[in-house]
């Protein structure tokens, strides 16, 4: 009889969305189907890594990734499932790691991780591709804030965002001119890079798409119909506002909406399950961003999605393990 795979769920980080990682490697450890895997839940805190047990912490080697429990002896973990969203987690610090150590993951690779966590990167990467996107300015710390040109070039209202940080954390909506340091000062303080973008009116919508069997799989779009200006830390996390799914868009929006999900998964080498934001104005599909760690607690979007298409997480889980182990 084949024994069980160690199967380690990663969560927690070094990002400001720690709690939300918590949250979905909790879900996660219950609904793994515990008679196909030996599920280890294994916190990651700067170089701190450890299993929690009996009210006692005990630290992962990371020389073999493996953990030493009373009564059981060493545990080699067979399989690292990624449940940690922004740092080491989302950009491909942690995937870097698990390939050095030739232990599969359930997540990108490192490349496609890191160029997908940089909203700036992943916007040049699909620059020639068919894929519409907002007008944009990039900024670093070197660069001179010149307020007229950004509302020359891309007129009021704009988003101010943190390149390399999760949609929830350092973005501002701008609708004045001397607001704009501000929100530039606040985005700085998450990332060393900052993107200034032409708002797009339109519906939100957030999908989930992976590959299985060879075969792209595509979740039912969600609707985003935040409470304040945008979909922020209190719409995603708080409740402050509705996830309706599927979303309410024609036929001809959601045929667009996949040809360009598909496009972009394949243009930025992504593997495994994903989520992609867009703003869809006049049936015509702009990208946002990448999140190639979504939320999975049972409240968070793809088990909406899952749900919705009659897939059970435990299903998803074990198609995510399939495809990646």
């Amino acid at each position: 009889m084949t024994p069980k795979p160690n199967v380690a769920i990663l969560a927690g980080g070094d990002s400001p969305e720690i709690e939300v990682s918590l949250k979905s490697g909790a879900f996660v450890e219950s609904v793994l189907d515990k008679e196909r895997y030996n599920v280890y839940m294994v916190i990651v805190r700067g170089r701190d890594w450890y299993v929690e047990c009996a009210g006692q912490r005990f630290d992962i080697d990371k020389n073999r990734f493996s953990v030493t429990l009373p009564d059981k002896g060493e545990t080699l973990f067979d399989y690292a499932l990624i449940m940690i969203h922004g740092t080491p987690g989302e950009n491909g610090l942690l995937q870097s790691y698990f390939e050095l150590m030739r232990i599969p993951y359930s997540t990108c690779s490192p490349t496609a991780s890191a160029v997908t966590f940089d909203k700036i990167l992943s916007k040049r990467a699909l620059s020639g591709c068919d894929v519409a996107m907002a007008r944009d300015i990039r900024l670093n710390r070197r660069t001179v804030l010149d307020t007229e040109e950004i509302v020359k070039t891309l007129s009021l209202p704009v988003f101010v965002k943190a390149a390399t940080s999760g949609s929830s954390f350092g973005v501002t909506k701008v609708k004045r001119a001397e607001d704009l340091p501000e929100a530039v000062r606040i985005a700085f303080e998450e990332s060393d890079e900052v993107l200034v973008e032409e708002c797009i009116d339109g519906t939100e919508l957030s999908c989930g798409i992976m590959r299985h069997k060879g075969e792209f799989v595509l979740f039912p779009p969600t609707e985003i119909v935040p409470d304040g200006e945008f979909f922020d830390y209190d719409a995603k996390y708080n409740g402050k506002g509705q996830e309706i799914t599927p979303a309410r868009i024609s036929p001809l929006a959601l045929e667009r909406l996949y040809d360009s999900m598909k496009t972009i998964y394949d243009a930025l080498g992504m593997r495994s399950l994903v989520r992609i934001d867009f703003i869809v104005r006049d049936e015509v599909p702009y990208f946002i961003e990448v999140n190639t760690v979504p939320g999975m607690s049972p409240a968070s979007i793809i088990p909406q999605q899952a749900r919705a298409m009659g897939l059970s997480a435990t299903e998803l889980f074990d198609m995510i393990i399939e495809e990646t182990r």
